[in-house]
């Protein structure tokens, strides 16, 4: 049975009441070097669901034939003999010394919900599907951190999803923790705001049960360790999560000047952003955004029809700034060396405009961005086809992006972890290394 996604404060009351389970174990002191030595702290994962098209952002091909160069321009970037489409200006100016594009990501699958559950987990499932397989088999990348990290400062949750960690709206559910087990769930920071004035309501479960009295739950934590004759490290964090006041303070986007909040952008993107910048500053291990300004469709990106409209009037104009700014944000507050940032759909657009003015799924070659962390800015790696429809140089699968994310975050590829019929399980279902070119 794999368990229902999103860890809510009150399970972990309801678990401390009947005394079952625990909430994990010791990090093994291997683990624990690597992570302290680490080149990041935080990741921030963004996720374009349906599918960002190259050719209208990073990978522009203005001497391709017209149906497959499409309408857009494209411009010149802060890197000589690099080009961008002309729709994320914000981003243009800032590849050289903010971050890098990787243009010769791919994988197998078409599929939205094969390719959601691989860039998610590192894993494929053929079977994946709203109707049969719609909860991940193999932990999500987020919450194989939780387990092998801690959170940055206590009082915090390691894993958090902005807004929630469903997919495709909330049909699929492919970022939990499977078989690792609920203690690894995200913490879901529910609905932003979609304008820089509007409050954010917080997460309900930030706070303890005003039913059980802390003195309370402390004394049942006492107990509980002293049945168990060593005190529980995550049981410990997870109290300091539901006492201190850390983990409300880094979600209350409230606290933003005015100013900051409309600098991001007065829309869902732009906040999203910022409340992934508050959870980094606090000191959140992973976060991951879903970049949609439909949450409840989920797949904004998915422009099988009007793809110049949508992306020039509604996708492109908001990510460009949030993501500018967001990188902006933590260079000033001296986060971005700490800080990986990553944003990727789960595969690229066809290269050939389709008669309803759109571009169908393409996982044969796409583009991610790459910044943070260690990652070295400036650099475009790998290449595409004249018409963009197949890698050219440096093939560089989605998984080598994830084994970049583990690794920059202390996280050895090599681990390994039991399923539930405890068979050994390595974080990626193909050793793959991190892509050194970029670090």
């Amino acid at each position: 049975m794999i368990p229902t996604p999103s860890l809510l404060r009150r399970d972990f009351l309801k678990q401390i009441a009947i005394g079952s389970g625990s909430f994990g174990t010791y990090i093994m002191p291997r683990i624990a070097r690597a992570v302290e030595t680490s080149k990041a702290h935080s990741c921030i994962y963004i996720l374009l669901q349906g599918g960002l098209s190259p050719y209208e952002s990073f990978d522009p091909k203005p001497e391709a034939p017209a149906e497959y160069r499409g309408e857009f321009k494209h411009a010149s970037t802060s890197v000589p003999g690099v080009i961008f489409s002309e729709h994320i200006p914000l981003l243009s100016q800032r590849l050289k010394n903010r971050f890098s594009i990787v243009r010769s990501a791919y994988h197998p699958s078409p599929s939205h919900n094969e390719a959601l559950h691989m860039v998610l987990t590192g894993w494929p499932c053929p079977d994946a599907s709203v109707e049969k397989k719609n909860r991940n088999e193999n932990p999500g990348i987020g919450s194989v951190i939780a387990k092998l990290r801690a959170p940055n400062k206590p009082g915090l949750p390691a894993y958090v999803c902005i807004p929630h960690s469903g997919q495709l709206g909330s049909r699929v559910h492919y970022a939990s923790a499977s078989y690792l087990g609920s203690r690894y769930e995200p913490l879901d920071s529910g609905m932003v705001p979609e304008s820089a004035t509007e409050l954010y309501k917080l997460p309900s479960d930030l706070g303890p049960n005003p039913a059980i009295p802390r003195g309370r739950l402390r004394d049942r934590i006492a107990l509980r360790n002293q049945i168990s004759a060593s005190e529980d490290e995550y049981l410990k964090q997870a109290y300091e999560m539901l006492n201190l006041d850390s983990a409300a303070q880094a979600f209350d986007l409230n606290r933003e000047p005015l100013a900051m909040r409309q600098r991001y952008g007065a829309n869902g993107m732009g906040q999203q952003a910022l409340l992934s910048r508050r959870l980094v500053e606090a000191g959140v291990p992973f976060t991951l955004v879903n970049f949609s300004l439909n949450q409840v469709k989920g797949q904004d990106w998915d422009t099988h029809e009007q793809n110049f409209k949508l992306m020039k009037n509604d996708l492109l104009p908001p990510m460009d700034r949030a993501v500018s700014v967001l990188l902006d944000d933590l260079s000033e507050r001296g986060l971005l060396d700490s800080t990986l940032v990553v944003v990727s759909g789960e595969f690229g657009r066809t290269p050939k405009i389709n008669p309803n003015a759109g571009r169908d799924h393409w996982p044969n070659v796409f583009s991610v961005l790459m910044a943070g962390g260690g990652i070295k800015p400036g650099i475009v790696l790998g290449s595409s086809t004249q018409n963009g429809a197949e890698v050219r140089t440096r093939p560089v699968h989605m998984y080598e992006i994830l084994a970049t994310i583990y690794q920059q975050l202390g996280v050895s590829t090599d681990a390994v972890f039991h399923d539930l019929s405890n068979r050994p399980m390595p974080v990626l279902s193909k050793p793959m290394r991190a892509v050194e070119e970029l670090l």
